[in-house]
């Protein structure tokens, strides 16, 4: 067994490890926002804070951001082949598993100041904004982000960190076939 073979997971496990450093993010980003606006008590710094995270050019940085790093995996793999280096195949990989992380920044850094302005809706109850909406909205929203972010990580990562599903639970045992 190779050394890195140590280190593979089962599908259910790459997933929950995903999940648990998606919502560490979130975690923190919803923290931030609550420290920056005075432990909830500031609306304007609230609101600040959340027009850094959730703008209009959040989108297009996210889509800037990836074709940047495909710009870079371009790089790579032309200085690859011009100087028949084959160790720069690990640092596109390298490159191209920025991709996961970037989505969870974006989505994290969205969904943390959104739940903040859900803690504070519902601490500081208006007509407005219904808390409880918001709330759903949020985690729907950090749902969608993460089906994307897992999505590509382990599309990047299946060979690479991911056991191999064995065959043997597929086929009938000798009991099993005696019935």
């Amino acid at each position: 067994m190779e050394k890195v073979d140590q280190y593979k997971k089962s599908v259910v496990k790459f997933v929950f490890r995903e999940f648990v450093i998606f919502m560490s993010q979130i975690a923190v980003f919803f923290m931030v926002a609550v420290f920056t606006s005075n432990f909830l008590n500031s609306e304007e710094k609230l609101v600040a804070f959340s027009e850094q995270k959730i703008n209009d050019g959040s989108l297009a940085e996210l889509g800037l951001t990836f074709l940047a790093i495909l710009v870079v995996i371009g790089l790579f793999s032309a200085l690859g082949r011009i100087f028949d280096n084959k160790y720069l195949d690990y640092y596109v990989n390298e490159v191209l598993c920025e991709m996961p992380k970037t989505i969870y920044v974006f989505g994290s850094a969205a969904t943390g100041a959104m739940l903040a302005i859900s803690l504070f809706a519902h601490l500081h109850t208006t007509n407005e904004v219904n808390a409880k909406g918001f709330v759903l909205l949020s985690a729907l929203f950090a749902f969608m982000v993460f089906i994307y972010g897992c999505g590509f990580s382990y599309a990047f990562k299946r060979k690479t960190h991911i056991l191999p599903k064995s065959n043997n639970s597929m086929q009938p045992t000798a009991d099993a076939s005696a019935d």
